[in-house]
């Protein structure tokens, strides 16, 4: 913000800021909305190791010697709605690595 009542130019916010105390009473009551775009979903943390010589298909570093281990985490999802999508749909519709 910068029309708040503040102590010195950085210091702390006013609470005889009666604009800002407005502002943040109204912030707690705002609506959250559920994150209805591929929210059901599985994710799994591991490693990804290079077996073969990939450089022909990435040019990135981190796969360029056979051997390395490359943390990660990879998630997928079914896509859909939470309330009208099933738990064991097997037609995957995001994935994320």
């Amino acid at each position: 913000k910068l029309n708040s009542l503040t102590i010195g130019p950085r210091g702390p916010l006013l609470l005889q800021d009666a604009f800002y105390l407005e502002e943040m009473a109204h912030f707690d009551w705002e609506r959250i909305p559920e994150r209805v775009v591929h929210a059901k979903g599985a994710g799994a943390f591991g490693y990804f190791e290079v077996t073969h010589d990939i450089t022909k298909y990435c040019k990135a570093n981190i796969f360029s010697e056979i051997g390395n281990n490359t943390p990660l985490h990879v998630r997928d999802s079914s896509g859909g709605c939470v309330s009208c999508s099933s738990d064991s749909v097997s037609d995957p519709r995001g994935f994320a690595v």
